[in-house]
């Protein structure tokens, strides 16, 4: 997913076993269906708009709704200058690059084939992790992101040579962009409420689109439809702001790895809703690479959860001897 959390964080809080789960559980589907339907309505917006155009207005009405929900529930302060500076540059990450790639990439792909290579998010984040020396790597993790990687490049290569493989391959720039600004992003959130990181990230977002989408919306603002300005309503409501907060409040009742396996739902249901409004057809690649990608985040959550069940067993018995 694009930056209102279409993708789950490797890193999120655990939750507490003591929460009851069902309504989590449906909360967590609700959200996945949400954050499926923004490629298909992005689609439609693009009719009228140009991507930096609807990259601009997605961020700016995602910052307002953000920035009126962090004073009604939150209040909280950044603490310091560097805090700002340093929320600004995960912007251009988390938010200008995130956008602009990804509803470039949907100028040029399907909407499914796009939203398939978001599932590769988590084993991207677990890759970068590694290189940057903020997790521990493994044999298992290694395989997985391997899995991943060679499904994500199958699936880039479509119709090679073609549109469709730019589109894909920007996509997947899109994942990697993401996934960088999650890994670095990590001390900060960890330090502050996730709805302030993420209101204060929209808000830089908005100054960094800004150059990109105001020459662009002052040339087709006269153009807009009905059903633009409809589909553009619900991608700042739904998959931006309600999908968001809503995964956000899930990752704080369950375990990271629970919200994982519900994001693979996401290109099912954008497949579904594909076909009949934008006529999309199934890609004979879709399949394959997505069992591809499906097999290695699960064997990477496998292996990451092996991991800390190790360390935490080591913390045990050796505080255990000390005793």
């Amino acid at each position: 997913a694009p930056c209102a959390g279409g993708r789950t964080d490797l890193f999120a809080p655990e939750g507490r076993s003591s929460v009851k789960l069902s309504p989590v559980y449906v909360v967590l589907l609700l959200t996945q269906v949400m954050f499926a339907t923004l490629p298909v309505a992005v689609k439609v917006a693009l009719h009228d708009l140009s991507s930096p155009s609807l990259a601009l207005l997605r961020v700016t009405g995602g910052a307002l709704l953000f920035v009126a929900l962090h004073r009604a529930l939150v209040r909280e302060r950044v603490r310091s200058r560097r805090d700002y500076a340093r929320l600004a540059v995960y912007a251009l990450l988390g938010v200008v690059a995130n956008q602009l790639l990804y509803i470039t990439a949907l100028t040029m792909t399907t909407a499914t084939a796009a939203q398939m290579l978001q599932t590769a998010g988590p084993a991207t984040t677990l890759l970068i992790a590694i290189l940057l020396g903020r997790e521990s790597s493994s044999p298992g993790k290694w395989v997985g992101i391997g899995l991943a990687a060679s499904g994500a490049l199958y699936l880039v290569g479509v119709e090679l040579g073609s549109g469709s493989a730019l589109g894909n391959l920007l996509a997947l720039l899109n994942v990697a962009a993401f996934s960088l600004y999650l890994v670095i992003s990590r001390d900060l959130v960890q330090r502050y409420d996730p709805l302030t990181t993420i209101t204060w990230v929209f808000v830089f977002g908005v100054a960094g689109m800004a150059p990109w989408g105001i020459p662009s919306l002052l040339a087709e603002r006269g153009a807009v439809s009905g059903s633009t300005w409809t589909a553009l309503a619900w991608i700042i409501v739904i998959p931006t702001v309600a999908g968001y907060y809503l995964n956000v409040w899930a990752l704080q009742r369950v375990e990271s790895s629970v919200v994982a396996v519900y994001v693979y739902l996401q290109p099912v249901v954008t497949a579904l809703l594909a076909g009949p409004v934008l006529g999309e057809r199934l890609s004979p690649r879709l399949l394959p690479a997505g069992a591809l990608i499906f097999a290695g985040v699960t064997l990477s959550a496998w292996a990451g959860r092996r991991a800390r069940r190790r360390a935490k067993k080591r913390v045990a018995d050796q505080q255990h001897v000390e005793a």
